[in-house]
């Protein structure tokens, strides 16, 4: 049994990312607006999830996060932009709740 803290909901499954059939993305889910904050990397090259990221927090609220294990998400240009805000925007939906 996994921990649990009041508040909030969390859920892991295998999409495909690794190859072992184990868990390889979760989802972080907070029944209602929680102060968010990050800490990310220095490096000049960052993945676009963690560029995003660093944008959505300056709000210091969220609701939800998505969490992959396996793929670092890096030097995807464009397209690796548009995914994470993808992302994002279908999390949003299905939890209904502000994707930003």
């Amino acid at each position: 049994m996994g921990l649990r803290v009041e508040g909030f909901k969390a859920t892991g499954i295998h999409s495909g990312i690794k190859g072992d059939g184990r868990k390889d993305l979760a989802l972080i889910y907070s029944e209602r607006p929680a102060t968010v904050a990050g800490l990310f990397t220095t490096n000049r090259v960052k993945a676009a999830p963690v560029v995003l990221d660093m944008e959505r927090v300056m709000g210091g609220v969220a609701r939800a996060i998505v969490v992959n294990s396996g793929n670092a998400n890096a030097c995807t240009g464009d397209r690796g932009m548009r995914d994470a805000v993808e992302m994002a925007s279908l999390v949003g939906r299905a939890l209904g709740v502000d994707e930003e």
